[in-house]
């Protein structure tokens, strides 16, 4: 009898370390939780030969570098999970959680986004860096931030946007009633109104297609893009109008950060402060004189037009369209 209630004594506290130890365990897998892999999805709609989908690389490699593996980002590239409006809407409710592109898709939830595709605002290459390296470009981003719920990272360099088209433009009137693909964005589209064009937004991924078909007569975009797009193919000429200096964003959602270590927050601003910033800003400054070279060679006839006169047809456009941005751009113009 004794032996009995000594074994089943002996099997209870058997149990009850059993139990013991599995909370330890527990526990342990809990404390262990707070440093897993946190995977973080990057989308942008760029091909992989594009100067800002490599930046993006660096910007990965440096994040995954500086957390030691802890913090993981995942690149979709090419519009694989949607176009840039689609991306964009994706920050807030999962679907992405960082979108790189250009920083006037942001106009479609932030009021002050629109400064970013003004055109004609900067004077110079220097100007532009001024700007969105400095002080100005960290108000912009806090105003965004409020309005939007959307925190820019980091603006990338990029170069001044060019028009490729189907016939030869030297004036404002040589455009009059020409379809212009131009990003969703009501900045591009009453500024190409101005001018006399018949702007038509498109998701970017159409471009190509929409120009070999005539569907469009022309587009406008930076030369790493015309190039690597390979839109002399589709269109004879390039028009240097340097119309807009529009930066690259690298965007993530408030909430999304938020929710992350101050660690690894600290580790995403620095990364997209860091290589890649520099490797867009090398490459994009280096490379523009290589591009105009490599599209004149495979049969693009370059135009130089009289910027003068784009100019004058868009005096006082910011005043008379968007005067809720008037702030921004005085304080953009002042800092030259």
């Amino acid at each position: 009898m004794k032996k009995s209630i000594f074994n089943v004594a002996l099997l209870l506290m058997t149990m009850l370390l059993v139990i013991g130890c599995s909370s330890d365990e527990s526990a342990g897998s809990s404390e262990e939780g707070s440093t897993e892999q946190h995977v973080l999805k990057l989308g942008h709609v760029w091909p992989n030969s594009e100067i800002h989908a490599q930046a993006v690389e660096k910007f990965k490699e440096e994040v995954e570098a500086l957390t030691e593996g802890k913090l993981k980002i995942d690149i979709y590239e090419n519009g694989s999970l949607g176009n840039d409006n689609e991306l964009l809407e994706g920050l807030q409710i999962g679907s992405a959680d960082i979108w790189v592109g250009g920083a006037g898709v942001l106009s479609d939830s932030s009021t002050t986004a629109q400064i970013f595709t003004v055109p004609f605002m900067f004077d110079s290459q220097e100007h532009f860096e001024t700007v969105y390296n400095g002080e100005v470009g960290q108000e912009i981003s806090e105003r965004i931030a409020d309005e939007s719920g959307n925190r820019i990272l980091s603006y990338l360099t990029r170069g001044s946007r060019m028009l490729t088209v189907d016939r030869e433009v030297n004036s404002p009137e040589d455009l009059s009633g020409l379809k212009i693909r131009v990003p969703d964005s009501p900045v591009f589209v009453r500024s190409w109104e101005t001018l006399g064009a018949a702007p038509t937004p498109m998701a970017f991924g159409e471009v190509f297609t929409a120009l070999q078909q005539g569907v469009i007569d022309g587009q406008e975009n930076p030369l790493s893009l015309i190039y690597n797009s390979k839109f002399n193919e589709v269109v004879d000429y390039l028009i240097k109008t340097e119309h807009v200096r529009e930066p690259i964003s690298i965007v993530i959602s408030d909430g999304t950060f938020q929710s992350l270590e101050a660690e690894l927050q600290d580790a995403l601003i620095q990364a997209a402060n860091g290589e890649a910033k520099a490797f867009a800003a090398e490459e994009v400054l280096a490379g523009e004189e290589g591009y105009l070279t490599s599209l004149e060679e495979a049969g693009m006839t370059i135009i130089e037009p009289d910027l003068s006169l784009f100019q004058e047809k868009l005096d006082g456009f910011v005043e008379n369209q968007f005067p809720e941005i008037i702030e921004v751009y005085e304080m953009i113009l002042s800092t030259n």
